[in-house]
């Protein structure tokens, strides 16, 4: 599976998902998002604030550029990382990029709340529950 058909299997995409962490390991070209996934649904006011832990992992990572967050946002400031994600470059990047390899797709991971993008160029893509859904209503 890519990023994108992964994202296309949630309900609501990487959209409103919360970046926990991520790690890059460069000797095996593979990068790991621990993430919250919004699994609600905006038709059901029972079920629109669902949410569950899982690991994103990403292989045969070409490459990963992590943009500087924009200095009006208040990115020191601890707390949630709410992120929306999708594939090829976003306009609103200025990132020059290699080229991508064959077998590799450009994806972003935008970061609400620093107001940056994370832009990559990977293979197959794999996602795991690391916990059970939580209604935060």
């Amino acid at each position: 599976m890519t990023f994108q058909e992964t994202a296309a299997s949630l309900p609501n995409g990487f959209h409103d998902a919360e970046l926990q962490r991520f790690e890059m390991d460069y000797v095996h070209r593979k990068l790991q998002f621990d993430l919250v996934v919004w699994m609600g649904d905006m038709d059901d006011p029972r079920d629109q604030e669902l949410y569950r832990p899982a690991r994103l992992t990403l292989d045969h990572v070409a490459f990963l550029v992590i943009e500087p967050p924009d200095i009006s946002y208040p990115w020191l400031k601890p707390g949630r990382i709410r992120i929306d994600a999708g594939d090829g470059q976003p306009r609103q990047s200025s990132s020059a990029l290699p080229v991508v390899p064959a077998g590799t797709t450009i994806s972003w991971m935008y970061l609400g709340e620093l107001n940056t993008f994370l832009l990559l160029s990977a293979g197959n893509a794999s996602l795991q529950w690391t916990g059970f859904e939580e209604n935060r209503t």
